[in-house]
């Protein structure tokens, strides 16, 4: 539970200009859009495996690799490497990962350990006070020890802020809650300027965390 409440507060976001193209899950034959950090990238640049000279790398994919994982008996492995080349004057995939692992079908990612969401289902949007949100009918969550699966829940949307409303509850009991607090008090620029009058500065900072709490895409 207390990586979970950390990780709801700490979470790293790779923001992009350009949406980019993610890298995918097969969970119980379905598949689903790894859009956060991803451990197969790091791998295979620890491996320094040389790039192949037919890929292309555009702003849609900065990583130039588009993995697949897949999680078999509570295991994480990943079971696919494709780049883009261009095929026919257009964009097209190619799996390279026979090429780089011959004698292997799967990689037991072993290293990683992380908090991993997956949204899936219908898109929502809502608008108040001029603060767009936007959700996901479902949520499924894992959390990785070791490449292993320790826990996970399938979630809707609802269920989701109920679990949020415990850990935030939960997290301001910690030391990494006055750290978030200490945190996002030097990174307010003009922090008079744009507080609301009515509240002071350690509402109007938990406040700041709350919202975070309800949008993180999780």
């Amino acid at each position: 539970m207390k990586n979970l409440i950390i990780f709801i507060f700490f979470i790293s976001c790779k923001v992009c200009a350009t949406p980019q193209i993610p890298d995918k899950l097969i969970y119980k034959g379905k598949e689903y859009e790894w859009n956060s950090f991803s451990p197969g990238h790091k791998y295979l640049e620890d491996k320094k495996i040389p790039k192949p000279k037919d890929a292309i790398e555009t702003s849609a994919n900065y990583g130039l690799y588009i993995l697949t994982y897949t999680i078999e008996n509570d295991s994480l492995f990943l079971t696919d490497v494709e780049i883009l080349i261009e095929k026919n004057d257009q964009l097209g995939n190619r799996s390279v990962f026979k090429g780089f692992f011959p004698t292997q079908s799967k990689i037991f990612m072993n290293f990683y350990s992380n908090i991993q969401t997956f949204p899936y289902g219908k898109e929502f949007y809502t608008t108040k006070n001029n603060w767009t949100d936007m959700y996901f009918e479902n949520y499924l969550l894992f959390e990785f020890k070791n490449g292993h699966v320790e826990k996970n829940f399938d979630l809707t949307h609802r269920d989701l802020l109920k679990l949020k409303k415990k850990l935030f509850s939960k997290f301001k009991k910690t030391p990494e809650y006055q750290e978030a607090i200490i945190y996002q008090a030097e990174n307010l620029d003009s922090f008079n300027e744009f507080r609301p009058k009515k509240y002071k500065m350690d509402e109007y900072l938990h406040l700041i965390i709350l919202r975070l709490v309800k949008t993180l895409n999780i």
